[in-house]
């Protein structure tokens, strides 16, 4: 390469980007003859564009336009150059002689805030000397003709933790330890992979450690800035190379830049629109200059550190702040309200999913709608909680409920009821029985009867099942059956005579168990509710499976999971898990037993499902029994037995046969004492560390 305006020295290698100047040299090669590397801040184009230009075998000419302030591109391109203008041409055509009349590259650095000068050059450049090829390097394309726009992207996970490693190497000569690897790819995944942000962050590892600036990040663009490094400052901080880009924006495109940062995990062009600053074409207009992401179209997102700066910037004008908070919340909450409107009926996925996507922003807006007057905090606890039964985040949604209830005493009557029995719902679920009836109680004195009396009396019935006061259950679900039919409820029905049919299964009445379920079946089917169908085949599982018909349990229980697991519904998984581990432990499958029931164990436990988890602890036990670990198995009965006593749920009837038989096979092969001892150490083990002991038959004999 014959340098002609010296390209640039680097004091370091370039890291990860090999692919990109092979693919940038092949675009020129193969004729490609206006190139525009377009990124967002700190992603190492310029860097890139010096390693092109070394590449390449034609005469390169750089010129770094940051501090270009006039119209005339070509005149400062040839002050930079130190060429003096001839008396006969203007400043273009001194320029296109200098640059003369075989091949050549021009390159063109930080160009965003001249595009215009810049593409005008450009155009006539390339049309008067047809063997020159120009690159560039922008925060947005020019948007000429014929130009080819190379994205420069942050650098994934393993390329930003070599980049980070061989920077922190450069400066201080020793290797990454082992033990700080996982903090140095934290660090780097909080930055998006931007070299900059990565090459900074190593250089204050080097001085600090990567644990302390992984803890400082909370402040990145005070942490993250190299006051001794050279080049312009846009190269040197983190803070600087952002406040280029938003200083060469128009106060409309700030302000809609502010207030996206209101938006967690990406947004919608609908919740977009709702943004006080939103304008036709603004959204389009951050795109192009790589302030926004709408790769993933129709969900546009920033990089984290282009989000932290946008809130930054933000703070900085808290009316405007609490305007677009309150924008965003009222989007969110209006959604939320819709969708649990919806999620009983064939949208049933369409919604989980859109749950999924919009977690965060979620709950952001309650987060934010808890400190603002009103009761909508109340109202979009109350919509969010069908979800997060879906996605078995119980807790969060009972603090929630909890919350918003105190704060909103004299919200309507109507709400607080509907919140309460929301709240109901979450605690049976959570298997807090005491609160689940009490909440259920008080919200009975504030219901209209109909259909809102038979869903909380539903819920009483659950609790009494679990509870296994199969009597009161079936009292309470017998009502609720009369409420929603007389209503006309078919949604209700189906769901009472759903978990009416389990208390039945439960309380060992398998025959009316199967009338009830066959009903809900037909019901669901036909209101096309994928969950309800799942776990009412389900509980026609369990039925076939405690009356010995294993093939017919085997085949509703697979339907079932493929179903649950379709829509991510982590009980119902659990749930089907538990009992096929049942059916192949009935089948004298014990391996895949105990496999099926380790994972609904670890399903259950995670979601808050203690009931759940006790059983599956006595089904384990027998496993591990017949896998020829009676101690371990005497064990995970303790465990089980901890569990009942703490949410005062005892063994569910059908199931104590079962239990029963495991026990008293144990007390025979357990001589002694051996049997206590080792049911004595389960009581007192974490079920974490009991799991981990299977097969240690020794130390738990020793226990």
């Amino acid at each position: 390469m014959e340098s002609a305006a010296a390209l640039p020295a680097p004091l370091t290698i370039l890291v990860g980007r090999d692919a990109e100047v092979r693919a940038t040299v092949r675009l020129l090669i193969t004729g490609h003859r206006l190139i525009s590397l377009v990124g967002t801040a700190g992603s190492g184009k310029t860097r890139l564009a010096i390693a092109v230009g070394a590449a390449v075998r034609t005469p390169v000419w750089f010129a770094d336009l940051t501090t270009m302030q006039v119209d005339d591109a070509a005149g400062f391109v040839l002050d930079a150059f130190a060429v003096a203008r001839r008396p006969d041409l203007d400043a273009a055509g001194t320029l296109l002689a200098t640059l003369g009349d075989g091949p050549a590259l021009l390159v063109l650095d930080n160009c965003e805030h001249v595009t215009t000068q810049v593409a005008d050059l450009a155009a006539r450049l390339l049309d008067a000397a047809p063997a020159l090829a120009v690159l560039v390097t922008s925060r947005q394309a020019l948007g000429l003709p014929g130009e080819t726009v190379a994205p420069v992207a942050p650098l994934d996970d393993e390329t930003a933790l070599r980049l980070f490693e061989t920077r922190m190497f450069e400066r201080t000569g020793r290797p990454l330890p082992d033990g700080h690897r996982a903090g140095a790819a934290a660090i780097c995944r909080a930055l998006d992979g931007l070299p900059l942000a990565v090459e900074l962050a190593a250089a204050r590892a080097a001085l600090l450690s990567v644990p302390e600036v992984r803890r400082l990040l909370a402040d990145r663009f005070r942490v993250l800035a190299d006051a001794k490094a050279g080049g312009p400052e846009h190269h040197r901080t983190l803070r600087a190379a952002l406040d280029w880009s938003y200083e060469l924006l128009s106060p409309d495109k700030q302000a809609l830049l502010r207030q996206l940062a209101v938006f967690q995990g990406g947004w919608s062009p609908a919740a977009a629109a709702t943004l006080p600053a939103h304008g036709p074409g603004l959204l389009a207009a951050l795109t192009e200059r790589s302030l926004i992401d709408t790769t993933g179209a129709p969900r546009g997102r920033m990089l984290q550190t282009v989000a932290a700066y946008a809130a930054a910037r933000l703070t900085e004008v808290p009316d405007e702040a609490a305007a677009a908070r309150d924008a965003h919340a009222r989007c969110y909450l209006d959604l939320a309200e819709r969708a649990a409107d919806g999620i009983r009926g064939p949208g049933q996925r369409d919604l989980l999913r859109m749950f999924t996507v919009e977690q965060d922003n979620l709950r952001a807006a309650m987060t934010w709608l808890s400190t603002r007057p009103g009761a909508e905090d109340l109202r979009l606890a109350t919509a969010l909680a069908p979800f997060l039964h879906f996605t078995g985040v119980y807790r969060q949604g009972r603090d929630w409920l909890s919350g918003a209830l105190d704060r909103r005493p004299d919200a309507p009557a109507q709400l607080r009821a509907a919140a309460g029995a929301a709240a109901a719902t979450l605690a049976m679920l959570d298997c807090d029985y005491p609160a689940a009836a009490a909440l259920a109680e008080l919200a009975l004195g504030g219901s209209p009867g109909g259909p809102a009396r038979g869903r909380l009396l539903t819920l009483l019935g659950c609790v009494e099942r679990e509870r296994a006061d199969y009597r009161r259950s079936r009292r309470f679900l017998e009502e609720a059956l009369t409420l929603y039919r007389d209503a006309g409820d078919a949604w209700g029905e189906g769901r009472a005579a759903q978990l009416a049919g389990a208390t039945a299964w439960l309380s060992g009445d398998l025959a009316a168990a199967a009338s009830l379920l066959d009903a809900s079946l037909v019901a669901f089917r036909d209101l096309a509710d994928d969950e309800s169908v799942a776990s009412t085949l389900t509980h026609l599982g369990a039925v076939a499976h405690f009356g010995g018909d294993q093939p017919g349990a085997r085949r509703h229980l697979v339907g079932a999971l493929d179903r649950f697991t379709e829509l991510s519904f982590p009980e119902g998984i659990g749930w089907a898990q538990d009992l096929l581990g049942r059916v192949d432990l009935a089948d004298s499958a014990v391996a895949s037993a105990a496999e099926r029931l380790r994972a609904s164990l670890s399903i259950h436990r995670r979601v808050g499902d203690r009931w759940r988890s006790a059983s599956v602890l006595e089904a384990l036990a027998e496993a591990r029994r017949r896998l020829g670990d009676p101690a371990h198995a005497a064990a995970l009965l303790g465990a089980a037995d901890v569990i009942r006593h703490e949410i005062g749920a005892p063994t569910p009837a059908c199931e104590l046969p079962a239990r029963h038989a495991t026990e008293e096979a144990l007390h025979a092969e357990l001589p002694g004492a051996a049997f206590d001892r080792a049911f004595r150490f389960g009581t007192r083990t974490g079920v974490d560390d009991l799991l981990d002991l299977a097969g240690t038959a020794g130390q738990l004999a020793r226990a």
